[in-house]
């Protein structure tokens, strides 16, 4: 955020009149832009970066190398969840109860199972 407000006050000098507000938004509200926008977030949560020349400055060392954000802790949970699940369903594969299992839902394993067998 540092580095944010450091370049918009270059880019828009105190004696300026123009103003930027930056305001939270729901998300998928229908808000034109938004699912654009939760695409490219979801792209650099997973790892995507832009090409180091469409960099501002302030995010490259005086060498060109870009600087390391820190990782937001959204993006690490998200991370964990996916790696979680996906090791959840590797042993439940492995399980020789999971081909009858597969004959009952062919969607094993799925949220939707879970759902349907959390009752009984």
């Amino acid at each position: 955020m540092d580095t944010l407000h450091d370049d918009l006050r270059r880019l828009i000098p105190a004696h300026n009149q123009r103003k930027l507000i930056v305001r939270w938004s729901p998300g998928h509200q229908g808000i034109p832009g938004n699912e654009a926008a939760d695409e490219q977030a979801k792209l650099a949560a997973g790892g995507d970066n832009s090409e180091a020349r469409l960099l501002p400055r302030s995010l490259k060392k005086r060498n060109g190398t870009v600087i390391t954000l820190p990782t937001s802790k959204s993006a690490l949970k998200q991370q964990f969840h996916h790696k979680i699940k996906k090791e959840a369903t590797a042993v439940m594969t492995k399980s020789p109860r999971y081909p009858l299992l597969r004959k009952i839902d062919s969607s094993a394993p799925s949220k939707q199972f879970s759902l349907l067998v959390a009752g009984h």
